[in-house]
């Protein structure tokens, strides 16, 4: 069980700052952006090294992968948008 959760969180970081990034430089955000890749390769790093050890099932790794990645891209679009409601608009006056 604890393979699969790290598949999950793993999957989930991955997707969710690749989200996170898009919006990002979508809005010229080029400094966030540039800090985000920093995580989305730590995040990335994490999701091969867990590939490599999990020893998973393929279907049970697909399933764990694929509902953190699902989970992980529609919770970014709800962050940013509560992001730039409530922080980035503020920063800059808009």
């Amino acid at each position: 069980m604890i393979m699969e959760l790290l598949v999950f969180t793993a999957a989930f970081f991955s997707v969710f700052l690749l989200g996170l990034n898009s919006k990002l430089m979508r809005d010229d955000k080029i400094v966030a952006g540039a800090l985000v890749s920093w995580f989305i390769t730590c995040s990335q790093y994490a999701m091969t090294w867990v590939v490599v050890h999990a020893e998973l099932a393929t279907v049970t790794y697909l399933l764990c992968a694929g509902a953190g990645g699902s989970i992980g891209i529609t919770i970014s679009q709800y962050f940013y948008k509560w992001l730039t409601k409530h922080k980035l608009h503020k920063q800059t006056g808009d």
